[in-house]
Formats: C-alpha cells, structure tokens, sequence
C-alpha cells in the first residue's frame, strides 16, 4: 500500500510547500496552498478503508441511544427504580456535551488517532457495564460513560470530511453519520424486540454494541494514522499552552445547566435544586466566556478570532445554526412519539403496527441527509440552500400545530417533512462551521459545533417537555370533570376517575374503577386526548421561535461555494500520499 498503485485513479501533481511554523502566514506559503486546490487530488484506498472505520467509531457509541430510549420504561420495571427514569438517555447528551468540545478542540494539537481509539475503548467499557446491569444506578453509569464516547467519537465528523476533497465536505459529514442512520432506523425496533416478555435478550444490544466498539478499536489502531499535529505544535508546547481552566469552566458550567434542565423533567421550575444547580452553573458560564475572551492563553477553546471572523458571518452565525436547527429537530422528535403514544397506539395496537409506526420520521431524516448528498452539490448556492432548508423546517414542524387525535395520516406527513428537512439542514450547517474555519483549527470547529448540537438538544427537549405537560395539566382541569360530569360519573369516584385520566387514561386502568361504564371510559379517553393535543399544540407552536431565529440567521450566511475546492486537506501518515501533509 506505499506505491502509487494505492490511489483511486491518477494523483494530481501537487507542489510541496514549504513547512511553516506555528502563527506563520506568508503570502507565498498561503498562495501555494492555495494553488495546491486548483487541480482534482483523489481519494486512496487506504484512506476510504480508514473512513470505513471512522464511520463506526461515530456510529458505535450513538447505538445504545435508540435502543435504550426504546426500552427504558421497561428497563426501569425490571430495576425496579423508576426514580432515575428521568436520566437515562440526559445522562449520555450530558456528558457528550462537555468530552466533545474538550476532545475535539485538542485534536487540533495531539492528533486524531489516540482520541478516537480510547472512545473506542471507553464505549466498550460502557457497555459491558449496560450489559450486566441489574440496577438503575449501574446502567446510567455505563450509559455515562457511553456519553463520554460519544463526545470524544465526534472527532470523527470532522476526521472523515478532511480526507476527501473539500467540494465533497457536505458528503464527508453525511457518510462519517451513515451508520447512525442505520441505528435511528432499527435501533428502536430490536430495542422494542429485545424487551418483549420478562427475559434477559435485551442484554445482547449492549454486547452487540462492545462487539461493535472493540472491532472498531482494532480496525483504527492498525489502519488509521493520520498527522500526530495537525496544527504543527509539538507535544511539550501543545501540553504547556493547554487551557486547562477554561475546561475546568466549561465542565463545571455545563453540567450544571445540563443537570437543571433534567431536574425540570420531574421537578417543578422554583425547586431549590433546580435554581441552584442553574444559577450556579449559568455563573460559571459566563465566567468561562470572561476567561476565553480576555485571558492571554496558547491554545483556547474558544478563540475570540473564528468568532468574528467576517464580523461572524464565517464561523459565528453558522455555529448559532447548529443550535438552532438541532433544537428544531428536537421539536418533532418528543412531538411525534407523544402523539404516537397518546392517540395512536394503546394496548390493543399490534407489536408490527406499533413499530411500523416508528419508521416515517426516521426514514425522512435519512432521506433529507441522501437528498443533500445528491443534489446539493448540483444546486449550489449553499446560502440559499440552507435558507430555503430552514424555511420547510419551520414550516412544517409548525403546521403539527393543527394536531388532533383524528387526522393521524396529515400528522405522519408533516413530520416526516420535517424530519426531511432537518437531514437536510443539519449537515449543510455542519458544513458550514467546518468551512468557516483554517483547516488547523478544524478541531476547534468540530468541539464548538457537537457541544452546540448537545447543548440545543437538552434546552429545546427541556422548552418542549415543559409546554406539552403545562398544556396537558391546563386542559386536564378543565375538560376531564366536563367529560365526567356530562356522562354523570358518580360523585364519589370522581377523584379516582380524575387522577387515572391525568395518569394516562388508559382504558384498561380506567375500567378497573368501580362505576365506570363503556360510554364513560370513551369520553374520559377523548377528554384525555383533546388535552395532549392541546399540550403537543403548544410545543408545536414553541418551535416556530427556533425557527424563526433560524431563519433571519440564514440570511447572514455567507456563500461558501469558493471553499468547496478539490484540495484534500490531510493524508494518511502511512499512505502513498504522506508528503503532501503541510504537517507530520
């Protein structure tokens, strides 16, 4: 594999530049670079074998996230410890949020390949510790730790894009997610599979997934070797200019936030561990942003340059997108599950029809990232692209305003829509962070986009979750005594009639009361569900202020078709093409 004969078709003859040192930006050096992307440079087959594997280490950690999402109110019946339901999946993002940007931005200094290796091993480790579970307290931590991987594997979204030429980086980004697509679409139903009955098979999705992180571990410790510096630092320099304060803050201030967004789940918004946890942790925030912004340090995680870069139109305003988006897509994932839950399946529905049901957003959202695959390339005018993105995402995220429990096939439609029109935008704003940034500080773009991504995921989930249980508890009040009053449920069992209708009004549970005819349970039923979708209702109508931002923010991007060049910006260290790295 050292020959030419390793090269995917006739490599372009590429002048060498000459190496420079860190903070120099010559002209002449900066010129034959840039003539270094005049010409078409391939792809060897060394180097798409490498992206095989970085396409797993995005995808294995993420593969506990649907499957356990899936099964967990089953999982905790097993436990025994409903307690902690509220920090299943939350405790994953969480931790996500704080190793990607930490991770990500010092890949920049010490290389790809030894972060991504040790995601691999700590995953496995996370799984092993799922797979044996038998508390609630056990399976959140090896899920924490599977968070960890996920944060430091999102090296990957930009490890993959930087070893194909920059005209394709918005394909690079889709195919490093590929196997995610693969796990949003099956991954809840095995998970579903797996809990039925009282059995111990749903033990094998965590052993599937160590399976998974241990031949990925193999695979980018043998093949993967990418520059050991991407920014041309060495490692003395690099460990010295760390900004281990500013990291200290970011961990400290984000988990907080994160941990009071969780606590709102059960917890009402004035709980003292709510307000302390967000006061302090929002403090500390903006201690962190004092420290990146005036603090003479090396190597920040935020250095104030990429953010007013083309007074942040280049970086700033695409690194808000990210959140933005994310935070809309959120909007439909809690939305059309809730439906689902509340109008569309209930005890009587088919486990076939239950999970065929699970199939029209995940399918959608794939369809938007192939659709952007295809054609954006062939539209261009990325701005507009993703403007006019941005735009179908508000509006058909919004229209599921007009939610009722009848009109279940517009519902499905105007999800899937949008779930097509996050594909879409998601990755083209990714593309847009990565591009609006030097390449040596591609890493720095790739932590501050994923920690935006995890960071808008809990905000919104927390905004949504909020707007549909206040809906609800609003509407309970009001039309459940209506329903029972018109349909004269007696007096002395109203109180149980209410608590069982706000519990979820499942037929079963209502006919086990005493007094309850058929024609009572029916319009108890129906009260129920005008309440969620009054709820869902206004959680549609919340997202449009995501939208709307998303929106007027588009207008501000820049066009980034002069960037999408043929040049490949790194090679592989042990590949045909090594000496065409700026640095080892």
């Amino acid at each position: 594999m050292s020959d030419q004969k390793d090269v995917v078709g006739e490599p372009a003859q590429v002048e060498m530049v000459e190496e420079k040192t860190p903070g120099d930006s010559s002209p002449s050096a900066d010129n034959a670079i840039s003539e270094q992307g005049d010409r078409e440079e391939r792809v060897t087959a060394k180097a798409w074998l490498c992206i095989f594997f970085l396409t797993l280490s995005f995808g294995a950690p993420f593969w506990a996230t649907p499957t356990t999402a899936a099964i967990s109110s089953q999982l905790l019946g097993q436990f025994g410890q409903s307690e902690l339901s509220a920090w299943v999946v939350p405790c994953i993002t969480t931790v996500a949020t704080v190793t990607i940007l930490l991770f990500a931005a010092n890949s920049d200094l010490f290389g790809r390949r030894w972060f991504l290796i040790v995601s691999c091993v700590v995953g496995a480790v996370g799984y092993i510790i799922c797979a044996v579970a038998t508390s609630n307290v056990m399976l959140i931590a090896g899920l924490s730790l599977n968070g960890c991987a996920s944060g430091i594997s999102g090296i990957a979204l930009i490890a993959v894009p930087e070893l194909i030429p920059n005209k394709y980086r918005h394909i690079g980004i889709v195919i490093a997610d590929g196997l995610v697509y693969i796990f949003i679409v099956i991954g809840p139903v095995i998970g579903r599979y797996s809990i039925i009955g009282d059995g111990e098979k749903w033990r094998h999705l965590y052993w599937a997934g160590f399976a998974l992180e241990a031949f990925t571990g193999i695979g980018l410790f043998v093949f993967y070797f990418p520059p050991s510096h991407p920014r041309g630092i060495p490692f003395k320099t690099a460990l010295k200019g760390l900004d281990w304060i500013g990291g200290a803050l970011f961990t400290v201030g984000a988990v907080l936030v994160l941990v009071a967004i969780v606590y709102t789940s059960y917890l009402p918004a004035t709980d003292p561990k709510v307000l302390v946890c967000l006061c302090v942790g929002l403090a500390v925030i903006i201690v962190f942003a004092l420290w990146e912004r005036f603090a003479k340090i090396d190597f920040p995680l935020c250095p104030n340059e990429i953010f007013v870069s083309h007074n942040g139109r280049e970086f700033a305003v695409p690194f808000c997108l990210t959140f933005i988006v994310v935070g809309f897509f959120y909007g439909a994932a809690i939305i059309y599950p809730s439906m689902l839950n509340y109008f569309y399946i209930d005890e009587n529905t088919p486990t076939s029809e239950q999970l065929l049901l699970t199939l029209p957003t995940n399918l959608g959202l794939v369809l938007g990232s192939v659709a952007l695959t295809v054609f954006g390339g062939k539209i261009r005018r990325w701005n507009w692209s993703m403007t006019a993105s941005m735009v179908s995402l508000c509006l058909w995220g919004s229209l599921l305003a007009l939610i009722t429990p009848h009109n279940k096939a517009l519902m499905i439609t105007f999800a899937t829509l949008c779930q097509f029109s996050y594909g879409w935008a998601a990755y083209l704003s990714v593309t847009y962070t990565q591009l609006g940034v030097p390449q040596h500080m591609l890493g720095l773009s790739g932590g501050l986009a994923g920690t935006a991504r995890y960071a808008g995921g809990a905000v919104a989930s927390a905004c949504y979750s909020t707007a549909i249980s206040n809906g609800m508890a609003k509407k309970l009040v009001e039309l459940v005594p209506k329903a029972a009053i018109r349909t004269g449920v007696p007096a002395d069992i109203m109180d149980s009639v209410i608590a069982a209708a706000s519990s979820g009004a499942t037929t079963t549970a209502l006919k086990e009361i005493p007094g309850l005819t058929d024609t009572m349970v029916d319009a108890l039923r129906l009260a129920f569900k005008e309440s969620a979708a009054f709820g869902l209702r206004n959680a549609s109508l919340a997202s449009m202020a995501f939208g709307i931002v998303g929106i007027i923010l588009c207008l501000f991007l820049e066009d980034i078709e002069p960037k999408m060049t043929p040049k490949i910006e790194t090679f592989l260290m042990n590949d045909a093409l090594a000496d065409k790295n700026k640095y080892q």
